[in-house]
């Protein structure tokens, strides 16, 4: 008995530990990428940073300092910069202030810091910036400098940035932030979920045995899962999300979803969130066994490059063989590379209308040259490929009657349809290159994609999505801030066309790691720590239901959650990608309004490297 409280009280020093958000101000702590960050500490994007790495020789306390070493003479022009943004949860309507120890040598223009921080609309003003009035420069020793700051209760955001401009070095380290007087460590991020809430929660949540699905043909015992087939119901799409893209545990529940979806719900049609022609490789290798399931996976982005990937390929070919009438098909919904659809479509016309070629290639040919590389071309430049690629659209709509006129059988007509996809994402590619990232409009050629191949099969095919919860979200709170993407994701657009017939089901966990790139410029994967679910979060309301029902894997039932004020609000979520995310809780999303269900796990592992 002794051995067993000790454990629970070893667990729950270790859950308090990570109770908050760390601010690492003393940069101690590394980040996955090495020594060139700090945890917690994001690049600033409009500086180069080529000379930012933490110093274990020069340091003012601890074990390391922070250098920014400058090798321009231009002080104005070239700087550098790190940026550690604080929940403003523990800092409003506060006194607080911030003191840095500042070292320099041969430094030809400044180091200092600012603090940059905003109100909303109940305050005054959205967006501020003050600097320390001393800013060092020269050769110095260590310095301590200080800024004051009066926060209002309407603060919205919070962040220090370092800088450090001109040539030669500064050193960073023992930044302190001090809330009312004291000096603090990490912050709380919001307010605590409550014993009575967490109660409810248990109440709507039921547990799941397993994230593994059993092999085609072995009798399998889906009891636990009869929750999930009663809120997917009659609906046409099933939206399975993924709140990091690298969680072994999220890729394998999906691929059991899968098992009883195809077995029990009469799902036909998987579908990835990879490019809708790179899939098809796939598609092949499960309906006809065409290479093996490693090869198929040629070209499908790097997120899906693993072992549970493999593996869920491997199922649905050996589904497929053993029900060699009624197989399921595994297709893409994605067009962020057009190169197949480029040579795809030039094939079709060869085919269909080689009068035409010649003008087709002229109309895209900038685009297929520098599509990719949009970012060196003015927004006029892009607008005029995605004009060019709607012309291509349109003259290949127009000839769709009479192509469809002449067709001889069912392969000539679906080769017809098939063309017209091909000029779609074309289209979809020049939009979104000149749309922009920030525009969502891929999430709209998504969902429009999804659409499409609905519209292929015969009425009422059903559909499992895969995609990260961010897209699959159906977006339906009134105010758009509390939506994943404001509410335009593809999941909202499948919301508004399909209605109850479109059913979404998040996935979230507590703690772990994940498999992702070091950064958005160092593409290697390597395992991520997850940190654990801050009070105030949802995941960490759901590790207290996942403790108390001592079950690891949870589904929670949501349909009885938009009457729940207290839910209904915005409430922080973790949100990672496919680059690692040291802390991933800056999301506030209305929860009900996104997912008809969760599926929880409470501590999972990095996706693991294919083994073949």
């Amino acid at each position: 008995m002794k051995r067993i409280e000790l454990f629970l009280l070893l667990s729950f020093v270790c859950t308090a530990i990570y109770a908050q958000q760390p601010l690492n101000a003393d940069f101690e702590k590394i980040s996955p990428e090495g020594f060139t960050r700090p945890w917690g500490w994001s690049n600033d994007l409009y500086s180069a940073n080529t000379g930012v790495r933490m110093d274990s020789l020069q340091k003012h306390g601890g074990k390391y300092s922070l250098l920014m070493k400058g090798t321009e003479e231009n002080a104005v022009s070239s700087f550098q910069s790190l940026v550690l943004s604080v929940e403003p949860y523990t800092l409003k309507n506060k006194k607080v202030k911030i003191e840095a120890w500042i070292k320099t040598e041969d430094l030809k223009g400044a180091a200092f810091f600012a603090c940059y921080y905003a109100f909303d609309s109940k305050g005054t003003l959205i967006g501020r910036t003050d600097t320390v009035k001393t800013k060092i420069a020269g050769t110095t020793n260590w310095q301590k400098i200080s800024l004051s700051l009066s926060l209002p209760a309407a603060l919205s955001n919070f962040s220090i940035l370092l800088f450090q401009s001109g040539k030669g070095n500064a050193w960073f380290d023992d930044l302190g932030l001090s809330i009312d007087g004291k000096v603090v460590k990490e912050v709380q991020i919001a307010k605590a979920i409550s014993v009575e809430q967490v109660k409810w929660l248990s109440q709507q949540a039921s547990a799941i045995h397993s994230v593994n699905a059993v092999a085609p043909g072995i009798k399998s015992s889906n009891a636990d899962l009869k929750t999930f087939g009663e809120i997917a119901g009659n609906a046409q799409i099933i939206a399975l999300g993924e709140s990091t893209h690298g969680t072994g545990e999220f890729f394998r529940m999906k691929n059991r979803a899968l098992e009883y979806a195809v077995t029990e719900l009469g799902v036909r049609i998987f579908g990835l969130e990879d490019n809708q022609l790179i899939v098809e490789r796939v598609n092949k290798y499960v309906l006809g066994g065409k290479g093996t399931a490693r090869s198929s996976m040629y070209g499908l982005f790097s997120v899906w490059q693993n072992q549970e990937m493999l593996d869920l390929i491997k199922w649905v070919r050996s589904y497929n063989e053993l029900h060699p009438g009624d197989k399921v098909e595994f297709l893409g919904f994605d067009m962020q590379n057009p190169a197949q659809a480029y040579d795809s479509l030039s094939v079709f016309l060869t085919r269909n209308d080689p009068a035409s070629v010649p003008k087709v290639n002229e109309w895209l040919a900038a685009l297929k040259k520098n599509g990719a590389n949009s970012y060196n071309f003015s927004d006029s430049i892009k607008l005029s490929w995605a004009q060019n690629a709607e012309k291509v659209f349109d003259l290949v709509v127009s000839q769709k009657q009479a192509w469809l006129a002449a067709a001889k059988n069912k392969s000539d007509s679906l080769n017809v349809e098939w063309g017209m996809q091909y000029a779609t994402l074309v289209k979809q590619y020049a939009e979104n290159t000149y749309k922009g990232h920030m525009s969502l409009y891929r999430d709209v050629a998504m969902a429009e994609n999804v659409s499409w191949i609905l519209s292929m099969h015969k009425p009422g095919t059903r559909m499992l999505l895969w995609a990260h919860d961010n897209h699959i979200s159906k977006g339906e709170d009134p105010v758009a801030e509390n939506n994943y993407y404001h509410g335009i994701s593809m999941g909202a657009h499948l919301t508004k066309k399909y209605g109850s017939s479109y059913k979404a089901f998040g996935q979230f966990t507590y703690s772990g790691n994940y498999l992702a790139q070091i950064s958005y410029f160092n593409f290697d994967q390597i395992s991520c720590p997850l940190l654990p679910g801050p009070k105030g979060s949802l995941d960490e309301a759901l590790h207290q239901v996942s403790v108390q029902k001592k079950a690891g894997t949870l589904l929670l039932d949501l349909r009885e959650a938009r009457k729940m004020n207290w839910f209904v609000q915005a409430l922080p979520v973790r949100f990672a990608n496919h680059v690692s995310s040291e802390y991933s809780y800056w999301t506030r999303f209305s929860i009900p309004y996104q997912f008809d269900g969760l599926f929880f796990m409470d501590t999972t592992s990095a996706a693991r490297p294919c083994k073949e």
